[in-house]
């Protein structure tokens, strides 16, 4: 009788996810390791949560393999906890933001006037903001 052979179903959390998806544009996606294999593979796991390297066989063509550094890479994701480790929480929020000053003074920092007067000129060049600026008085608001 033949061996039934099943996809694992995989529940990824929204960090795994974004890691994985970071990881498929190297391994997928035509990046610089990328085999259909790969893409496939990573593809699956995003999209459906279904793990279907149990489904491969020996007559599986090799293309459609996901290499064993994806594997590598993939099973240290899927394996990680939710908690993640230092070097994960230091990349975990990648985007910019504003820093406040760490002195107890919040003092407003001086404006250089030549560069008011250059930003001023450029903002009037664009037809939109024309009309507000020129409505605009230039006193400064009441703290």
């Amino acid at each position: 009788m033949a061996i039934s052979r099943k996809a694992v179903p995989v529940t990824l959390t929204a960090e795994q996810r974004t890691r994985l998806e970071r990881l498929w544009f190297i391994y997928g996606n035509y990046g610089p390791k990328s085999t259909p294999g790969n893409h496939s593979f990573i593809q699956r796991l995003i999209e459906n949560g279904i793990d279907e390297r149990p489904l491969n066989t020996k007559r599986t063509p090799k293309s459609q393999i996901p290499t064993q550094e994806c594997e590598a890479c993939v099973d240290k994701i899927l394996s990680e906890s939710g908690h993640g480790s230092e070097s994960d929480s230091r990349h975990a929020g990648r985007t910019l933001h504003i820093v406040p000053p760490s002195g107890k003074e919040q003092a407003q920092p001086s404006i250089n006037p030549e560069l008011q007067t250059i930003l001023r000129d450029m903002n009037l060049r664009q037809p939109d903001t024309r009309e507000r600026l020129n409505n605009e008085d230039d006193t400064p608001d009441a703290a």
